[in-house]
């Protein structure tokens, strides 16, 4: 199925289940079908299968992390010295001199972490955290997850990232998670959360919330889950072919947050 025509099927079937005392067109149209979980997001939870700080596979389609020469998650396996440092792009066997610093500690350069640690960028500092993979965040331990930008404290952008508190965040602004993460609804309890975000985007098909490309929503059609994009109801700044911004029953505990989707007229048209 297309974008186009998935949208027009959402439409539709959001109209369907609305009000039809409610006006056609009133402005920034908000869905009639608010609370009743009908139309473009299905009823269930958004995310029951992956609860909000399950450290699990992020997104299959991600590049694995290189572990060609060691594994930083296990410094002690495939070096002789058992110092597997993150630097650069790969991991590699140190020479038995890796630091001692632990997690959370500030940094200032690649090597001073202790083993199965690196020294992240944090703003213009450095700090150790615990390396993970996003694609099997295995070594995050309950209450956490990987994330992060998987930036070294020299400036190299790795594929790698580390294990981080879980954290709430803002889903009308990219800037409150870190680069290459997105702001998701995870769960029935509408709780928000920074997790490292797929390349899926508007009408393509999702399985989970960070399926989805950074400021999108998964939600299920008829059975079938799409990404759908997170608009501001104030702006109304959906693209043209994503119709407009709708308050949605997952969405209306947020201030001003909707969802794009367009009126059952335009949907008719296409």
């Amino acid at each position: 199925m297309s974008t186009r025509a998935f949208v027009a099927l959402a439409a539709a079937t959001l109209v369907a289940c609305g009000d039809p005392s409610l006006p056609p067109d009133g402005g920034l149209m908000r869905d009639a079908a608010v609370g009743d979980g009908g139309g473009l997001l299905d009823g269930g939870p958004i995310d029951a299968a992956l609860p909000a700080a399950d450290a699990g596979v992020v997104d299959a389609g991600e590049p694995l992390c290189d572990t060609a020469a060691c594994d930083p998650r296990e410094p002690g396996m495939g070096c002789a010295s058992e110092d597997c440092l993150l630097w650069g792009t790969a991991p590699t066997c140190g020479d038995g001199t890796m630091g001692r610093l632990g997690a959370g500690m500030p940094c200032t350069a690649v090597g001073q972490c202790a083993p199965g640690l690196a020294c992240f960028q944090d703003g213009s500092a450095g700090v150790c955290g615990r390396v993970c993979c996003p694609t099997d965040g295995a070594a995050c331990a309950v209450g956490s997850r990987c994330g992060g930008s998987g930036v070294l404290v020299d400036g190299t952008d790795t594929l790698w990232g580390q294990c981080l508190s879980v954290r709430s965040c803002d889903l009308l602004r990219a800037d409150s998670c870190e680069a290459r993460e997105g702001c998701y609804l995870i769960d029935a309890t509408m709780m928000t959360e920074c997790r490292i975000a797929g390349a899926a985007g508007a009408g393509e098909a999702c399985e989970v919330q960070e399926d989805c490309r950074a400021g999108f929503f998964c939600g299920g059609v008829l059975g079938a889950r799409r990404c759908v994009r997170i608009c501001d109801l104030r702006a109304d700044d959906c693209p043209t072919a994503e119709g407009r911004c709708v308050a949605q029953s997952h969405t209306v505990a947020f201030e001003n947050v909707g969802l794009c989707t367009l009126d059952m007229m335009t949907a008719a048209r296409l």
